[in-house]
């Protein structure tokens, strides 16, 4: 009987030195992970550089489209390649008090600008309308069936003969100029959204720069993120 114990001692000891050592088996989860190779960069030609840039502002204009048109602008006319200007003309601005704060906002910068005003285009907010309508009869019927929907400033442009033109309302906003769009088309309608500019006097600033190709940054010009300011950057008058 004693032999016979020991012999089952002996026995449950060997068991538990292979089970804890010689049969270990690994989670799953414990393994280290492969290694992916990763893909090596793409060499993009210097050709090839330009397109992908302006590829990725015109998603970013579509994607945001109520960001201001001088951010975008001005970083096409900063990649090399772009005008060198001995002098900039940045503007137009609708009021004087809008020049004025530009000009504070370019002298604090370190530049010294001209301001001067002409006649030209003032963008005042993207326009929704129906366009080509056919006949008097259909753009007073689909001016009816716009009222019923619930949209209520809508009205019948003067002097379209032999089209006709329905105005939806003019936003400073894109989104809600989309979603004025989005109603119109659910009753049936083709809008279109397009950029309204009026005809008047205008102001601009004229800045020497220390050196043809000195870009200036436009962002000095956001003083309020929820206006949206549209710039332009381009050569002073006489300018090449």
């Amino acid at each position: 009987m004693r032999t016979l114990c020991l012999l089952l001692i002996l026995a449950n000891v060997l068991y538990f030195i292979w089970s804890q050592v010689i049969d270990v088996q690994v989670n799953v989860l414990d393994r280290p992970s492969r290694r992916v190779a990763e893909t090596p960069p793409r060499i993009v030609l210097a050709s090839e550089a330009s397109t992908l840039s302006d590829e990725r502002l015109n998603k970013e204009a579509k994607e945001t489209p109520e960001a201001s048109h001088a951010s975008v602008q001005a970083e096409r006319l900063s990649r090399a390649g772009g005008p060198e200007f001995a002098c900039t003309s940045v503007g137009p601005f609708a009021e004087l008090a809008e020049a004025a704060q530009a000009q504070a906002a370019l002298r604090g910068a370190g530049f010294m600008p001209r301001q001067r005003v002409e006649q030209g285009e003032l963008w005042v907010g993207y326009w929704v309308s129906v366009q080509n309508i056919a006949t008097r009869a259909d753009a007073e019927e689909a001016l009816q069936t716009l009222r019923r929907g619930g949209i209520d400033d809508v009205y019948l442009m003067p002097g379209n003969d032999p089209s006709y033109t329905l105005s939806l309302g003019v936003f400073s906003d894109y989104q809600r100029a989309q979603r004025r769009a989005d109603n119109a088309r659910a009753l049936g309608l083709e809008p279109t959204i397009t950029d309204r500019k009026r005809a008047g006097s205008v102001y601009w600033l004229d800045v020497d720069l220390p050196e043809p190709g000195v870009q200036i940054d436009t962002s000095i010009f956001q003083s309020d993120p929820r206006k949206i300011t549209r710039l332009e950057l381009r050569g002073c008058p006489g300018e090449a």
